[in-house]
């Protein structure tokens, strides 16, 4: 019998420079809203794969290594990478390889022209994002149409609440972290979700935080 999990491909924690929520604070909110389990993705830093791996058996949830890297061309996410040389052409070599919010030209979206340059690598786009618009959004999902890539689903949730709020849902016979990686690289996905009004909200806390205004 098959499992339709519900996995949050793009989550950022307190170690990412712009995150504000502990991993533990993340597990609470993804388990509130019935998700399965989430890829930990912070910007150029890859949390280290057993401390991962003790907090996915400690609660009970599938937590997936990954990271957002930047490139000469933008974002990049890899999913348990094995290559993070500082090379673009060095980290195509990795197994799995999700382009998040592909033409947004506000979130470092390494946009159109690239991706047709590395299609040979059949990267994943990532077409619903909670924190791009819509109009972005749709137009990544054109161009996986397209060029039939796979598809994913992410909140790029850089504080608790907004997890959750996109998602992919990964089909499985076996909740084990290696066929689940195996069914996102062979783009046996679906991405549900959007932009997310509560977007609004974080921006809103952020400015004030920034400005030492008020705490949350």
């Amino acid at each position: 019998m098959s499992n339709k999990l519900k996995i949050d491909l793009h989550v950022h924690t307190n170690f990412s420079k712009d995150g504000f929520s502990s991993i533990n604070e993340i597990i609470k909110y993804a388990k509130n809203r019935g998700i399965d389990g989430i890829a930990i993705t912070d910007h150029d830093v890859l949390i280290n794969e057993k401390i991962i791996e003790k907090i996915s058996n400690e609660n009970n949830i599938i937590i997936i290594p990954g990271i957002e890297i930047t490139t000469k061309y933008g974002h990049l996410i890899l999913l348990k990478p094995n290559n993070l040389k500082n090379d673009f052409e060095e980290l195509l070599k990795n197994e799995i390889i999700i382009i998040p919010h592909p033409l947004d030209p506000f979130s470092h979206g390494i946009g159109k022209k690239i991706i047709k340059k590395i299609l040979y690598k059949k990267p994943l786009l990532e077409i619903r994002n909670s924190s791009t618009l819509p109009i972005y959004n749709k137009l990544a999902e054109r161009l996986a149409n397209k060029y039939e890539l796979g598809v994913v689903g992410g909140s790029d949730a850089h504080i608790a609440y907004m997890v959750g709020t996109s998602y992919t849902i990964v089909e499985v016979e076996d909740k084990n972290i290696n066929e689940i990686l195996d069914a996102i690289k062979n783009g046996k996905t679906m991405a549900y979700g959007g932009f997310s009004l509560l977007n609004i909200k974080f921006f809103i806390e952020k400015y004030f935080k920034n400005r030492n205004l008020f705490y949350f």
